[in-house]
């Protein structure tokens, strides 16, 4: 007897939706087992709020990081960059250098822009290593705060107005949480349904195919750098308005968590391409978990410990996906089955 297997087999959809979705279905079980151990604390509207509104300029810092990613760089400086910007706006508010807080984050953006040109010029035009070039630019971007900083914390001088941009929650939703879902939807948008979106992911899958194709590799590259330092700056204003004040420390504990979201986030929604909804589910989901273990009692080392565990495990689920893809591409193809009967009987 021969027997053919009936297409469309419930098991090979399940299994779909939890690759696809492994990420989503990983921030609900975090959820839960936290509801369970802690249900008095965790599982309240304060504690999501506080989640959101911590994170959301993670949420910006992780978008700076995935364009340069997505056209296959690495940008190691958005941290620095978010935490200059920080104190930056800061400061020209403190010491009356502007009067009004939306020419002060203007300032934010047109730096940002210079370091990403610089950034974006050095690695696109002068084929720089990414990595060196960006290492080298964090480096400044610290020894710049410290120097603008002086060393101490920036606290005084600083408008309701903009504090309001980190502190308020409108209908109970913290407001960093809704810019970021803002511009979430653009980035989606832009990325996924406007031809330079294409272009970018086309520069990150092969550059030198994407320049046969006419497409304009080094501008673009160079605009991917300048989108990221803007991304990074805005988080790192948002960062300050939410606490109030500006460290000379800020910046450096930016970095593991952006880069553990934008690595985990590749592993679903949009599997294998950094995606937006991918990125700030991973950064929620990392929130969760290091809230919820604080809970259980976790001291303040479990924090680093837990991203890096998560940044080993999604490059080792990125890799793992990579290496099936091309094990399924490499079988011969089935051969197709008649579509009736689905159990044929051989005579003897």
């Amino acid at each position: 007897m021969t027997v053919q297997r009936a297409p469309g087999r419930p098991a090979g959809a399940f299994k779909r939706i939890f690759t696809d979705y492994g990420i989503v279905i990983a921030l609900i079980a975090i959820i839960g087992f936290f509801s369970v151990m802690r249900p008095d604390t965790f599982p309240t509207v304060a504690n999501f709020g506080s989640i959101l509104q911590a994170n959301a300029s993670i949420m910006f810092i992780a978008f700076g990081l995935m364009l340069p990613l997505i056209v296959g760089h690495f940008d190691l400086s958005v941290a620095a960059m978010a935490g200059f910007g920080g104190v930056l706006a800061t400061g020209l508010m403190s010491n009356g250098t502007v009067s009004q807080w939306p020419l002060a984050v203007l300032i934010v953006v047109v730096v940002a822009v210079v370091v990403g040109l610089i950034n974006g010029f050095l690695v696109a035009y002068l084929n720089l290593n990414a990595l060196v070039v960006t290492l080298g630019t964090q480096s400044v971007l610290f020894g710049a705060i410290l120097w603008y900083s002086k060393g101490a914390v920036i606290y005084s001088g600083i408008p309701q107005s903009f504090k309001d941009l980190g502190q308020d929650r409108p209908l109970g939703i913290p407001l960093p949480f809704i810019f970021a879902v803002a511009v979430g939807i653009v980035l989606w948008y832009v990325l996924y349904y406007r031809p330079v979106g294409r272009r970018l992911y086309a520069i990150g899958g092969s550059r030198d195919a994407a320049r046969l194709t006419g497409i304009k590799v080094d501008q673009l590259t160079v605009g991917a750098f300048v989108g990221g330092a803007v991304l990074a700056a805005v988080g790192g204003v948002l960062q300050v308005a939410q606490v109030g004040s500006a460290a000379p420390t800020s910046g450096s504990e930016f970095l593991l968590p952006a880069i553990a979201a934008c690595f985990l986030g590749e592993t679903s929604i949009r599997r294998g391409y950094y995606n937006v909804w991918g990125t700030m589910t991973a950064v929620v989901l990392v929130a969760a978990g290091t809230t919820g273990l604080f809970m259980l009692g976790a001291q303040t080392w479990v924090q680093p410990v837990f991203n890096g565990v998560v940044l080993v495990g999604a490059i080792l689920a990125a890799k793992v996906g990579v290496l099936k893809t091309r094990a399924r591409k490499a079988r011969p193809p089935a051969t197709t089955a008649p579509p009736t009967p689905t159990v044929v009987a051989a005579a003897h």
